[in-house]
C-alpha cells in the first residue's frame, strides 16, 4: 500500500512540474525609445547595432551622428552626411576600415546632450536619447 502511495505522489510531482506555466515577460523598453519629445522635451533617438569593429565606443559615436541628425532636421537644419568604407584582403587577412563625415549648415547652433542611454540586451542594439538644451 505504502508503494502505491508513494507511486500516486510520484506521478503527482511529475505532472505537477510539468504544468506549470511560464512566466510572461515584461517590456523593458524605455517609453522615450517611442516618443523622444515628452515632459517638455525636444529629443530625438539615434540607434546602432553592433560595428563592423565591435567596439562600443563606435557603436555609441553612430548613435549620437544618428541622434544628432534628427535634432538637425527637426530644426531646419541641411545635414549632409558622407559614409566611407574601404575593404583590403592580402593573402587572405582582410581588413576594413569606416569613416564617418557629416557637414551641417545652419544660422543656429544646436545643442543638446544625452539623457539616457539603453541597449537591447538580446540584439545589441544601442539606443541614445539626445535632448536639446
Amino acid at each position: 500500500m505504502s508503494r502505491f502511495l508513494s507511486s500516486v505522489f510520484l506521478v503527482l510531482f511529475v505532472f505537477a512540474g510539468c504544468n506549470s506555466q511560464p512566466v510572461p515577460k515584461v517590456s523593458t523598453t524605455p517609453s522615450w525609445i517611442f516618443n523622444p519629445n515628452q515632459s517638455g522635451k525636444n529629443g530625438a533617438v539615434g540607434s546602432s547595432m553592433r560595428t563592423y569593429d565591435q567596439k562600443t565606443s563606435t557603436q555609441r559615436k553612430l548613435a549620437i551622428t544618428r541622434a544628432l541628425d534628427e535634432l538637425s532636421l527637426q530644426r531646419g537644419v541641411k545635414v549632409e552626411m558622407r559614409l566611407t568604407k574601404q575593404e583590403s584582403y592580402k593573402n587572405g587577412n582582410g581588413s576594413t576600415q569606416m569613416n564617418i563625415d557629416a557637414n551641417y549648415q545652419t544660422k543656429n547652433t544646436i545643442t543638446a546632450h544625452i539623457e539616457e542611454i539603453y541597449q537591447d540586451k538580446v540584439s545589441g542594439e544601442l539606443f541614445i536619447w539626445m535632448v536639446m538644451d
